[in-house]
């Protein structure tokens, strides 16, 4: 084993075991916003090998929106980062465990201002440890998200909705 390895291996227990003296667990939850037969996702999680920046091994660049570029009926969810590159939109971010952690996220729709645009938690893609909690935030609402669909207003064609998601490990 190199040194390098050697020492890559050791940060990594290091690590490992920091986390779990602090009682915290890596978690994923996938979040569908849905409008009848459209919908997208985003996944948002914690792992002790990721980090707060882009990591190829745990985040997913959002590969556009299929629907968008043909002009069809769409709704795109994503976590923006202008300050990565080359990845702008990520489908998947993935960070260090934190008692709590936030993610903005940004939703798009082809949509009528006011059409209903549905959240949820998808159970079978995500995985919470016992005692987490995740709430999501704008200028208007605070819904905890506890194994129930939520409501927000379509933001119109050409606008994005912002929201914050929070995670909080117990």
């Amino acid at each position: 084993m190199s040194l390098s390895s050697f020492i890559s291996f050791t940060a990594s227990l290091f690590l490992a075991a920091s986390v779990a003296a602090m009682g915290l667990s890596p978690m994923t939850a996938t979040l569908k916003v849905s409008n009848g037969q459209l919908y997208d996702y985003i996944v948002i999680g914690e792992h002790p090998k990721a980090t707060e920046g882009f990591d190829n091994a745990y985040d997913i660049i959002s590969p556009g929106n299929l629907n968008a570029d043909m002009g069809e009926p769409y709704i795109s969810v994503v976590a923006p980062h202008p300050e990565w590159k080359p990845a702008r939109e990520m489908r998947n971010d993935i960070r260090s465990p934190a008692a709590k952690m936030m993610w903005e996220v940004s939703i798009r729709s082809s949509l009528p201002v006011g059409i209903p645009l549905w959240i949820e938690l998808d159970p079978d893609q995500s995985r919470m440890p016992r005692g987490t909690r995740l709430t999501i935030e704008d200028q208007k609402r605070h819904i905890v998200l506890d194994g129930h669909k939520c409501s927000i207003p379509a933001p119109g064609p050409g606008k994005t909705e912002k929201l914050l998601l929070i995670v909080e490990q117990q």
